[in-house]
């Protein structure tokens, strides 16, 4: 697929190619977790490729951005590329096929990473670099984390898995993952094929395209791109370097990134309207807060302002007073 500029651009003749790369998929306001993310990175000493693929209009903040010949867009040290996704699939089931694309253009020479919008990132991009040379790079989730081996739904996908010839797991694991970041270099790439290949399976099992979720939990597959990658990682003979959920510091202690799973997402949200039905900010949703002042300006400062202010007093009172 030919990368989608703007109708007042000439589009790409070939699709870049980077050593580094990450991405990402939007739609709707998702774009303002992206500025967000795109910050938080850059500010870590990140200097590849951001490759972004988007349902709908290109984010009204690309308008501020420098430009270069070859139509990637400038944001600090690094470059920033949107791809037009025509698929009606949700994104959810569309990640494994996104990325298995960018490897297989050479849109990325070394390393892939998937970033969900709503995600941040607090540590230097080069933890990073190391983390994926020891393997794909997995963080444990916060609602399931814990899944033995043995676990009633990893035997339910053994025997889809036996049934479509896949044989054994190659992994046998405890932790479940989250499928809101995961990195890799392309010579274990075959993860993602995996992946793609558990969506599919999900599919021929009842799962529409469109869903993000089925059913309730006892489903075979629920979530369904995170249950498919976490099938995927026991079948997939690639080495693994996962972290506990503190990867996306759902616990505390948490270093390398901040993943805002709760509703409604930090750019939604009312600060101080939520403290008073007993939410205070989180510290996902002020480090977002903190990651919106370039190089992306995705509000104006007057907007930033306000929005800061509001979390800074619902995070006092918070302190002091929730409510029950």
């Amino acid at each position: 697929m030919e990368a989608k500029m703007p109708a007042d651009r000439e589009s790409q003749s070939s699709v870049p190619s980077h050593g580094q790369v990450i991405c990402t998929l939007i739609e709707g306001d998702y774009h303002l977790g992206l500025a967000a993310l795109i910050n938080s990175i850059v500010r870590g000493g990140f200097r590849g490729l951001f490759w972004i693929g988007y349902r709908g209009s290109l984010p009204p903040w690309t308008a501020q951005l420098n430009r270069c010949e070859d139509g990637l867009f400038k944001v600090g040290d690094a470059l920033l590329g949107f791809e037009e996704q025509k698929t009606q699939i949700h994104f959810g089931q569309y990640k494994s096929e996104f990325l298995s694309s960018i490897v297989d253009r050479g849109i990325t020479t070394k390393s892939l990473w998937y970033f969900d919008p709503d995600i941040t990132v607090m540590c230097d991009w080069n933890f990073f670099e190391k983390w994926v040379r020891h393997g794909v790079c997995l963080c444990q989730d916060d609602g399931y984390g814990f899944m033995p081996a043995r676990h009633p739904l990893r035997c339910a996908w053994i025997e889809l898995a036996r049934e479509a010839g896949w044989g054994e797991p190659k992994n046998l694991l405890n932790q479940y993952f989250n499928s809101g970041f995961v990195g890799l270099d392309i010579g274990n790439r075959a993860l993602l094929e995996r992946w793609l290949a558990a969506v599919r399976l999900a599919r021929a099992n009842g799962v529409k395209p469109d869903q993000f979720q089925k059913g309730s939990r006892t489903q075979t597959f629920y979530t369904v791109d995170q249950d498919a990658m976490n099938m995927a990682a026991m079948y997939s003979d690639v080495p693994l370097s996962p972290m506990g959920p503190e990867g996306m510091n759902f616990f505390h202690g948490g270093f390398v990134m901040h993943h805002s799973i709760t509703s409604p997402k930090p750019w939604r949200k009312d600060f101080l309207r939520a403290w008073f039905r007993g939410a205070p900010p989180t510290k996902a949703e002020l480090h977002f807060l903190q990651c919106l002042d370039g190089p992306v300006y995705p509000y104006s400062s007057r907007e930033l302002k306000k929005m800061r202010r509001s979390a800074a007093i619902a995070s006092r009172l918070g302190r002091f007073y929730r409510w029950v």
